[in-house]
């Protein structure tokens, strides 16, 4: 299966150059690019195996969050990276909670834009240094709440090996081979999943394990 990455971005300055970024990274056999949600959404429907996106905040048609929530709620095996020219930290911090997996602004050098879509294309996460006290002082505030209310739960067999795989990296269609049930059934053991985690996204559902200790 090949490496594929979709740039979301209506500058086409701004997408030749992310383009030319993503290529020069060796990483990915084919690289598209398209100017709004609605071309975004046409592709993913006939082909969601992307490794990779990068979005833009503010498209023709969509601005802010819309267009996180729309990708993170249909396609939430895709990571995705927001490239935008938006310095505020209170909208990084927004975006991290929608659960993507990286947030790069336009005004990085090239060496840091190179370093931060390999670590998240190689399963981690990146975040401007300038908000990375706010996002943890954040987890450090709901802590013990949220530790109380995961040590009440207690997820049925089934949900529960379907969570620790999700844990693992692992895709919902191989959690669904492994597991010998349908993908469908996945989903909806993850939905619980994550309405018991009191997270919206599979992002967010690791992060919350890594701060509670789980993984």
């Amino acid at each position: 299966m090949k490496n594929k990455a979709l740039i979301v971005e209506d500058h086409p300055v701004f997408r030749d150059a992310i383009k030319g970024i993503l290529s020069e990274l060796d990483i990915f056999d084919e690289i598209l690019g398209v100017a709004s949600l609605a071309a975004t959404q046409d592709i993913l429907q006939l082909d969601a195996n992307f490794k990779l996106i990068i979005l833009d905040l503010n498209l023709d048609d969509t601005s802010g969050p819309d267009g996180i929530v729309f990708l993170r709620d249909r396609y939430p095996d895709i990571p995705v990276v927001i490239f935008s020219g938006e310095p505020s930290t209170d909208i990084i911090i927004q975006a991290y909670e929608y659960g993507i997996r990286g947030f790069i602004r336009k005004s990085s050098p090239l060496a840091l834009v190179w370093d931060s879509i390999k670590q998240v294309v190689g399963g981690g996460f990146y975040f401007p240094e300038d908000v990375i006290d706010t996002i943890a002082g954040k987890l450090k505030n709901d802590k013990k709440a949220e530790t109380e209310s995961v040590k009440t739960i207690d997820f049925p067999p089934r949900q529960h090996a379907v969570f620790m795989m999700m844990l693992e990296g692992h895709s919902n269609r191989l959690i669904a081979e492994r597991l010998h049930m349908a993908e469908g059934t996945v989903k909806a053991h993850l939905s619980l999943v994550y309405q018991a985690l009191n997270v919206k996204c599979r992002a967010q559902a690791i992060l919350k394990a890594v701060d509670l200790q789980i993984i």
